[in-house]
């Protein structure tokens, strides 16, 4: 009995990554733009550093073993003081709130003073990595504009699945990617693409379930922390959808928390397929599929 059912999932899952790998060849050939290349890199050695509050402390500590490394900053880094002190080689946005940002419709400061750090205090050569789709949003053209220290590298967001190395070949073609529902997810993808020897995490505490609370009213909300704020003045907001501005539920946030996870296991194979050592260095970390180093 036991076997028949193996067998019965075993078929399953083959059609199921069948049906994965077909669809995703559509979508490549809809969305993705064919020729992106990512540049080479210069050294052996990367550091990502996620926002995470266990962040302050890798600086104090660490920072001497960061600078000898290729170092990925994302999202508001630009904003903080460390971004002219650490002045990364790369930096990526993924989140589409940084594309529909402008002047004249959006209450975004962060994103603003965001977008004004990078183009006035950016003085050395640096890789901005978005996605291929926002190559005409209001940030890279005023980016491009104003400041030409900053290249603006360009990657397909389009999201592959199906067979292992169905995906891995499509990746190696910059074709696609894993689903990042986490900015650290697809530095990290990038990072893997580039092939370094060896990768090192930061800041990566991805603790926010510990700071999920339900009000009276039903609504959920959360208090994300990150390295740079002033934890007293943090308070708990309610979670909006950034493209239809509803409230989410505590089912879509448990399902978004499960693809941020499940799409590290997807980059912990494809980084063993490319002879990438990815280490977890962050103080605090819930990420479990790479391994804990302390450097």
């Amino acid at each position: 009995m036991q076997q028949i059912l193996t067998i019965y999932l075993q078929i399953g899952q083959f059609f199921k990554s069948l049906f994965s790998s077909f669809l995703s060849i559509l979508k490549v050939i809809l969305l993705s733009k064919f020729s992106l290349k990512l540049p080479k890199p210069t050294l052996k050695k990367a550091s990502i550093l996620g926002n995470g509050p266990s962040l302050r402390a890798t600086l104090s500590n660490d920072l001497a073993f960061i600078k000898t490394t290729d170092i990925y900053a994302v999202n508001l880094f630009a904003s903080s003081a460390e971004f002219v002190q650490i002045q990364p080689q790369n930096y990526v946005m993924l989140d589409p709130a940084f594309f529909l940002f402008d002047t004249e419709n959006s209450s975004r400061l962060d994103i603003k003073k965001t977008l004004d750090c990078l183009i006035q205090h950016t003085n050395w050569e640096m890789n901005l990595y978005v996605p291929y789709r926002a190559k005409k949003s209001y940030l890279v053209e005023k980016i491009k504009k104003e400041n030409h220290f900053i290249k603006i590298v360009f990657f397909n967001y389009t999201i592959i699945e199906g067979f292992s190395w169905f995906r891995h070949q499509l990746f190696n073609l910059n074709l696609g990617m894993t689903q990042c529902q986490n900015i650290l997810a697809c530095t990290l993808f990038l990072a893997i693409r580039r092939q370094y020897d060896e990768i090192f995490l930061f800041g990566a505490d991805h603790s926010w379930h510990e700071e999920i609370k339900v009000s009276e009213n039903n609504d959920i909300e959360i208090k994300q922390i990150h390295f740079y704020d002033n934890t007293a003045q943090v308070k708990h907001q309610k979670i909006l959808d950034v493209n239809t501005k509803v409230h989410s539920n505590l089912e879509t946030i448990f399902l978004s928390l499960y693809k941020v996870f499940y799409g590290y296991g997807i980059l912990k194979k494809y980084a063993d397929y490319q002879s990438v050592r990815v280490f977890n260095a962050s103080g605090k970390s819930y990420i479990d599929s790479f391994e804990r180093v302390k450097l």
